[in-house]
């Protein structure tokens, strides 16, 4: 046996004798225990270097961590509004990094990130134009860092599997759920409950019920079906304790679209839709969930909330009316480059009349929940045009590779990836969070993985194995 440390990647030419590594470390440990008794957090974080390093040499790991980590929402800094997400973002940019660095680029196409960069290059433009503000440095600064995590996961597509990649966002979603409808059960329905994720989380339910769906769909092996039949039951639940109208109506619409692009793709390699079952769910589905909704008083506050949708003061209709309008006022000031990346949540600045609307106090500090309005207000009309024109090209590039799926996994994890795709395109002109907060996170991943997949050879991808 080799008494080098060779068996780990990165160190494949280190000529570091184990001993000697072990002598390190424990010269490393010993300020440890001193940090921890005189400051416990600088100690932890002075101890944890090691796994960093180790880490930041498993970029594919740090795929998996991030999309686990996007199910934690809390802020590590008040200042930077940090997440746990941003840390593993930045970690796995670091891995990506070094990998260039070592390995040299790979001789792959990233036909989006062209795109990605036209719509950053508007916003930094649109940055210098009004004044760059700590909130717009700020808002800028994650959008750099989203394009970066974009562009690390399309370079470790070919090594990771994504069919595992999905499943741990199934496992952690349904874990994040049961806490959530735990304390749902706890209040009596009289509470919204997003367990760890934080108010991002419906959109996070929406993503899960998408993949465990499009696997429901595309499976042969029944054991395989009733976990995605469970998972699909337990999210459809947690996201009716999250009380998030929009989510409700971007999964209704997308599951749709899953369903008919399975029976449309699926022909190819000839595969079975279980007709009947699925019939029988989704009839019992239309069935069982308005009883259980109308007839149970712990469900009273879901459905008095999607009630109160309207033009009534605090609907959601309403809501978003005022804040499209003022989104508008503020985009004619500059049509051409906006009010600059972030600045919504000042758009008093731009626009003096809106601390005369009615619910100037309920929306003060907000955004205006929708990303294309988000971009054409803070971007102008060319952030709009480069922004739709990413999510237009990532739908079709995923749509483009459905008819070179060679089996029914290959085809889940494809169908899925369309599936997300249509998802943030059409939920993006009535909501959407693509662009900032952990859900943020699931763009730039799976739109990785379509970069990633496109830019490979129209064959099976390592990655679904």
């Amino acid at each position: 046996m080799s008494t080098y440390i060779s068996h780990i990647p990165f160190f494949n030419r280190a000529v570091i004798p184990d001993w000697q590594l072990f002598v390190a470390g424990i010269l490393f440990a010993l300020p440890v225990g001193a940090l921890l008794l005189w400051n416990p957090v600088l100690g932890i974080a002075f101890g944890a270097i090691p796994f960093i390093v180790l880490l930041v040499c498993q970029g594919t790991t740090l795929v998996y961590l991030l999309i686990a980590s996007t199910f934690v929402f809390y802020q590590l800094s008040q200042n930077l509004a940090l997440l746990p997400c941003d840390v593993f973002a930045l970690l796995l940019v670091a891995a990506y990094a070094i990998d260039l660095l070592i390995k040299g680029p790979v001789n792959r196409r990233n036909s989006i990130a062209g795109l990605y960069l036209v719509y950053l290059g508007i916003g930094m433009i649109s940055l210098f134009l009004e004044g760059a503000t700590g909130i717009s440095i700020r808002y800028f600064l994650r959008q750099i860092l989203l394009f970066l995590t974009f562009c690390a996961v399309a370079h470790f597509v070919p090594r990771i599997n994504i069919r595992n990649l999905l499943a741990v966002f199934i496992i952690v979603a349904v874990a994040n759920s049961t806490l959530a409808l735990f304390d749902f059960l706890r209040a009596g329905g009289s509470i919204r409950a997003f367990g760890l994720a934080g108010l991002g989380f419906a959109d996070h339910v929406m993503v899960g019920m998408l993949i465990s769906a499009v696997f429901y769909i595309c499976s042969g092996d029944l054991r395989a079906r009733l976990f995605w039949g469970i998972s699909f039951l337990i999210l459809v639940a947690a996201l009716a304790a999250t009380q998030t109208r929009a989510s409700v109506i971007t999964a209704g619409w997308a599951l749709l679209i899953a369903l008919y692009m399975a029976y449309k793709a699926g022909k190819r390699i000839r595969l079975t839709i279980p007709k009947r079952g699925l019939i029988a769910a989704v009839f019992l589905f239309v069935i069982i969930v308005p009883i259980v909704l109308f007839t149970t008083p712990i469900f009273e506050g879901v459905v008095h909330r999607f009630g109160r949708m309207g033009f009534q003061i605090s609907g959601t209709i309403l809501l978003r009316v005022i804040l499209w309008k003022l989104g508008i006022a503020a985009f004619l000031q500059n049509p051409i480059f906006g009010i600059g990346p972030g600045h919504y949540a000042v758009i008093i600045q731009w626009v003096p009349q809106a601390r005369f609307e009615p619910m100037y106090a309920w929306i003060k500090g907000m955004g205006p929940h929708v990303s294309f309005m988000t971009a054409l207000t803070e971007t102008g009309i060319l952030g709009f045009l480069a922004l739709a024109s990413l999510f237009g090209k990532t739908v079709h590039l995923a749509h483009s590779r459905l008819k070179d799926a060679v089996d029914r996994e290959d085809l889940a994890v494809r169908l899925f990836l369309f599936v997300f795709a249509a998802a943030v395109l059409g939920s993006s002109l009535y909501a959407g969070a693509w662009l900032w907060g952990n859900n943020s996170y699931h763009m730039a991943v799976f739109f990785g993985c379509i970069a990633g997949y496109a830019g490979m050879p129209k064959s099976r991808p390592e990655g679904v194995n």
